[in-house]
């Protein structure tokens, strides 16, 4: 008799852990977001023949994976739902394969083709990297209400800024250079509304940091 999807699910870490013996003592990594992650240890207790997955964060254990997940999802560390097997990695890189790929599960590219994100998934997935130090040091970040607004500084003035608006799960960018909107044509992606990536966001982000500005550059108003 085949094993009912949702008891297969819950004993997703026991099986791992009985057909790859090697993974005992190993690192896991669960990615909530793409630029995000929890470590847990795989665990093996000889006593009771149980594996748990150690949670690093609060120094807690779980019998299975969706625990884990549920406890920092109810702790607050990420919003919404995840898919426990395909969001868990053995490497700190959320394309590397998937739990749920070594068991033979589910789809492996859970990251590579979603499309479900909103502002908050952007929001924490950039909040580590705006803080000094981070790839985006001294960025300004925050939510307004049609999406989110980012201003980046030179010499302590606002050079550019960049709006994130999002509309019935599309997203459009803004980008503006001295409070003057910049032409589509200037720049090196589409800026209207359309389905966008979670990964596509942050490149553009990375691109609107990193660009020099020249004065002159052309506007809207120019």
């Amino acid at each position: 008799m085949p094993i009912p999807k949702q008891q297969k699910k819950a004993e997703a870490l026991q099986e791992l852990v009985r057909t790859k013996p090697n993974l005992k003592g190993k690192m896991v990594y669960f990615f909530p977001t793409l630029d995000k992650y929890f470590e847990g240890v795989l665990m093996y207790e000889v006593k009771d023949k149980k594996a748990y997955v150690y949670s690093v964060k609060d120094n807690r254990k779980f019998d299975t994976f969706s625990k884990w997940i549920d406890y920092l999802g109810n702790r607050g560390y990420f919003k919404g739902r995840r898919s426990a097997t395909a969001t868990i990695f053995l490497e700190a890189n959320p394309t590397s394969p998937s739990i749920a790929s070594i068991l033979s599960t589910s789809n492996s590219s859970y990251w590579k083709t979603s499309l479900l994100i909103n502002t908050t998934d952007i929001l924490s997935s950039i909040q580590e990297k705006v803080k000094p130090g981070g790839e985006f040091s001294g960025t300004a970040i925050r939510k307004i209400s049609e999406g989110l607004e980012l201003h980046f500084f030179k010499e302590e003035k606002s050079e550019k800024k960049l709006l994130i608006l999002t509309k019935s799960g599309l997203y459009r960018y803004e980008v503006y250079v001295f409070d003057q909107i910049v032409k589509e044509k200037y720049l090196p992606f589409p800026t209207k509304e359309m389905k966008r990536t979670l990964d596509e966001i942050i490149n553009f982000i990375r691109y609107v940091f990193s660009v020099s500005i020249c004065y002159g550059q052309s506007t809207a108003g120019n």
